[in-house]
Order: C-alpha cells, then structure tokens, then sequence
C-alpha cells in the first residue's frame, strides 16, 4: 500500500479497525473513514483522517466515500449473536459488503481487503486451514452465516476482476476493545468474577497490533482471490483463564460445563432471545480445532511474535483503568457463551 495514496477504511473506530488507521498513518497513507457516527472518528484520529459519515446500507454513501480512493480495507461489520441481531446483520454484513464491493468496482480501485473471520471456517480434521470454506453455513448461526455470504460476494468480484483479497483474523487481543467483542468479554469478565465454570473449547488468539500488521501485510502482499488466517495462539480456554489467574492473582475456575449443559443453555437462550447464551455461542464453545498460519507465514512473510502473556496484560491494564467500575459488577454466570471468534 503506496504512501501518499488515500485508502478507504470502513469500521476504523473498532477494535481492530483503530489499530490498522494508526499503520496506515505511520506508512505515510491517507485515511479516509466511512464512519456512522463521526464523533468517535474525531476523539480517536483528531483531523488526520477523513470522515464520510454514512452507512454500508446506504448505497448513494458508500459511492462516495469509494471516490478517488486506491484501496478499501473492510472491517465494517456487525459482530453479535442471536436471532435478535439477524436482520442488522444480514442487511450490514452482506448487503452492506455488496454495496462496497460494487462501489470500489465502479471506482477502479487498486486494492480491496475485505476482512472475513475465521469462524466462518470448518472442518473435521486438524488443524484448520485456508482450504476448509464450507459450502453452507445455516441461519441459525446469523453472524457466521452473515460472514460467510460477505465472503462469498467478495470472492464472486474477485472472478469479476476485482482485486480482491481476503484476511480471517482469529480473536484479537489487547488495550482499547471497548465494545468489548467476545474476546474481550473474557477478560472483562474474568476481572468481574463471572467465570465459576469454564467449557472445554479451544481458541485462537492474536495480538491487535500484529494483527493489524498482518492485514497490512495481506493487503501489500496477498494473491487476489486468496483467503489468509491470520493467527498465532492455539490455547484451551481453561488454560487461558489460568493465564489471567496468573497476571491478575485471582482464582480460575475449576469445574467444567458438560457438553449437555451447553447444548441446553444454547436451545433456552436462543428461545429467549439471548445474545450471549444462543445456540450460536453453544455451538462455538464446542469447537476444539486449531488454526494453522503456515500460509500467512510463508507468502506474506507476516509472523505473529508477541507473547500471549503480554496481550492479556495490556488487556487487563486496559480493562481495569478505563472501564468504570459499575460495568464489571458480577453478573449471573455465563462461563459457556465465552468461545470467541472474531
């Protein structure tokens, strides 16, 4: 990505998308932010990006904000579960991809990284690579269904000639998760005392700022039409509480949620209506598949190094300085929904 050139970012206030802004500006790249609300962009960036206020459902704006623009990072995407999010999500997360993608054909742009996740990958082996795209993923899982039918546009433009290429993060951790996502909900809970139990699922962790470097990375560096996992720690989530246990010298939780525990608080919470206990998270928290990076390492020459210790701790500092207090009062337990996937 060509300093001096301007690159259109859509969610550059979220999680990650605040750390890929900053690697852009240090590579000397213009930003421009498709942003909703502009208030965020402002108390985040000052006047060193560009602001289109809009939304990925609104064609007209989308156009716009694609104007003389080189390359489009999308990470604009609604990250929730449950049926009660279906609909923001089908109409952002496909629709709103779709009117990107036609938006950045029609401008002629050099580059387009659309940003998937891994959770939309699966297989019946070990671990799971770039290859394990599954064919059908069902409505009952809204946000994964909703990823993979962006994925799917932006690989039906790649055929169109689009220069498309695809990044799937793993759960990315560290400082300024202030939503939180999923991943982050680990750790705020953690500190709130909320994990009496822990299921056996296995995550995948990366760090946001080498993450951020890797979607740089897939964009310099990665084969258009070409998916690339980024990730970097295979861990149980047992043993990654324990990890917490450690860096904050409180207890980890020593019973295990059996599986028919799970399957049965994913069918009650989805009845209700839960975003965080849903048959979505249930079907999450059974996963115990590792990610491989193996491609990511070796055609972008991208390696995540940053201890796994380390993210927690910035995490953690993050959480316990800027979060008010009132947000980590002990809630009922919810140890079951926590498989994070970004």
């Amino acid at each position: 990505m060509r300093a001096s050139t301007t690159c259109l970012v859509t969610g550059g206030t979220g999680f990650i998308g605040r750390y890929v802004v900053r690697a852009l500006h240090q590579r000397g790249v213009r930003v421009r932010l498709l942003a909703r609300r502009p208030a965020p962009a402002h108390t985040l960036f000052g006047d060193t990006v560009e602001i289109v206020t809009g939304d990925l459902r609104d064609p007209a704006r989308v156009t716009a904000a694609c104007r003389d623009v080189a390359s489009v990072i999308h990470l604009g995407a609604v990250y929730q579960f449950g049926r009660g999010a279906r609909h923001e999500m089908l109409a952002t997360n496909i629709a709103g991809t779709q009117h990107l993608l036609q938006a950045a054909w029609h401008a002629r742009v050099e580059r387009f990284v659309h940003i998937s996740s891994s959770g939309v990958l699966v297989n019946h082996r070990t671990p799971v690579t770039e290859t394990d795209f599954p064919t059908h993923v069902s409505l009952r899982q809204p946000y994964r269904h909703s990823k993979w039918r962006g994925e799917l546009a932006a690989l039906e433009f790649a055929k169109r000639g689009l220069p498309v290429v695809i990044a799937s993060p793993t759960s990315p951790l560290g400082a300024e998760d202030e939503a939180p996502t999923p991943t982050g909900r680990i750790v705020s809970d953690f500190l709130a005392g909320r994990f009496p139990f822990v299921a056996r699922t296995m995550l995948n962790f990366v760090d946001v700022a080498e993450l951020a470097a890797g979607i740089l990375a897939v964009a310099d560096r990665g084969r258009c039409g070409e998916r690339y996992i980024l990730a970097n720690h295979n861990i149980w989530l047992g043993d990654f509480l324990r990890l917490l246990a450690r860096q904050t010298g409180q207890s980890a939780p020593r019973f295990s949620i059996p599986l028919g525990g799970i399957l049965a608080g994913g069918v009650i919470g989805e009845l209700a209506g839960s975003s965080r206990l849903c048959w979505e998270t249930a079907w999450h928290c059974l996963r115990t598949q590792p990610f491989a990076v193996q491609k990511a390492t070796t055609e972008l020459d991208w390696h995540a190094r940053v201890p796994l210790a380390t993210s927690a701790r910035a995490a953690i500092a993050w959480y316990r300085h800027r979060i008010v207090p009132s947000s980590l009062a002990p809630e009922p337990p919810l140890a079951a929904t926590h498989a994070a996937t970004s």
